[in-house]
């Protein structure tokens, strides 16, 4: 219940109807957390697994319902977000529509991203392998990831480069 709240919080909706009605990625996400949260035996949370395969498609959203995601998940935009079911995400993230969150199977990374809490994912953004984004990190649009970002740390690039320590503060809102 309580990644509900925080979801809801996230979006600044007024009431749960609107954001379920009128934002498109405020309903994926919500349906997600159902899905998670239910059975598939449960009528709700089979019904619920249709409607996220239905939102999917429309939406261009492939976030599992299985990914370990923390209270406070907001997607900026819809369209082309692709998140590795492995992957873990932290408390109140933001991703932005064509990030993509992969794995890769060789090589000294070997794995999926564990990502903090507090991050700022901008649009095209690409994180793949076993790596560790730290707490309050910024990843500009158009970065490749594949190396572990610390904390605090603003990243821009291809490979992408620390550019500074100003992390995501200002760029999270509604906590």
């Amino acid at each position: 219940m309580n990644s509900f709240k925080a979801d809801f919080k996230r979006y600044n909706e007024k009431f749960l109807i609107n954001g379920l009605i009128f934002n498109p990625c405020f309903r994926y996400v919500f349906l997600m957390r159902i899905c998670s949260k239910l059975n598939v035996l449960n009528p709700l949370g089979f019904v619920s697994r249709i409607l996220l395969k239905v939102n999917q498609v429309l939406y261009g959203i492939n976030i599992p319902h299985t990914t370990k995601i923390g209270p406070g998940l907001f997607l900026s935009h819809y369209g082309n977000i692709i998140i590795n079911p492995k992957t873990v995400i932290g408390s109140n993230c933001n991703i932005a529509q064509g990030v993509t969150i992969g794995q890769t199977n060789r090589g000294k990374r070997k794995g999926v991203p564990i990502i903090g809490n507090y991050v700022w994912i901008g649009a095209n953004a690409v994180i793949v392998g076993g790596i560790k984004v730290g707490n309050n990190v910024l990843i500009s649009p158009l970065s490749f990831v594949v190396e572990d970002i610390p904390d605090n740390a603003v990243v821009m690039g291809n490979p992408a480069q620390v550019i500074s320590f100003n992390g995501s503060g200002g760029y999270i809102n509604n906590i």
